[in-house]
């Protein structure tokens, strides 16, 4: 019986001293491991870069067609979009109507009187199927990969009509390419 009562005994310090550790500890835990998650990041990068930044139309008369190429008139490996970031993107265009001179050329997906269109092309394709618009951003290409590189080119087709004789003067539209992460 006796040593029944001192296992009891001991048992009884055992716990209390237990008690009162886990009471004085600020997180109730005794002599806890302080687990650790390890993280590694890259940085997602988009970037795209485009060869040719400015095109000069000339003079452009009723209904003509102008390619965005090296001399204006057939389609050719001048403009190249290039994806130098490490993710795949996805890029749209967009275009603006023309100002300036006497009377602005409003961007619709066919030519009129004072209206021009414009459409895109990839990959050499020579089908000009992609209509870009003024009012939203359409798709030129998808899932285009880190380091890679596609031609491209435009086709501006003039106004059916001019109003006015004085229509002259230089104007001015801006075509902007916009990339967002491919998912």
């Amino acid at each position: 019986m006796k040593e029944r009562g001192n296992w009891f005994q001991r048992l009884c310090i055992v716990s209390i001293l237990t008690l009162v550790l886990l009471l004085a500890s600020p997180v109730g835990v005794v002599f806890a491991a302080n687990p650790t998650v390890t993280m590694n990041v890259t940085a997602g990068i988009i970037s795209i870069n485009n060869t040719q930044d400015t095109w000069a139309l000339g003079y452009a008369t009723l209904d003509e067609v102008i390619y965005f190429s090296t001399d204006g008139t057939q389609d050719d490996d001048w403009a190249r979009l290039g994806n130098p970031g490490n993710l795949a993107v996805d890029i749209e265009i967009q275009g603006t109507d023309f100002e300036g001179g006497d009377y602005d050329w409003t961007l619709a997906a066919a030519a009129g009187d004072q209206i021009y269109q414009l459409d895109a092309d990839v990959a050499n394709a020579g089908t000009y199927s992609i209509e870009v618009k003024s009012a939203s951003y359409v798709d030129i290409t998808t899932n285009l990969a880190a380091d890679a590189t596609i031609v491209w080119s435009m086709k501006f087709t003039a106004p059916t009509a001019f109003d006015g004789a004085d229509d002259g003067g230089v104007k001015n539209a801006t075509v902007t390419l916009v990339a967002s992460e491919h998912v």
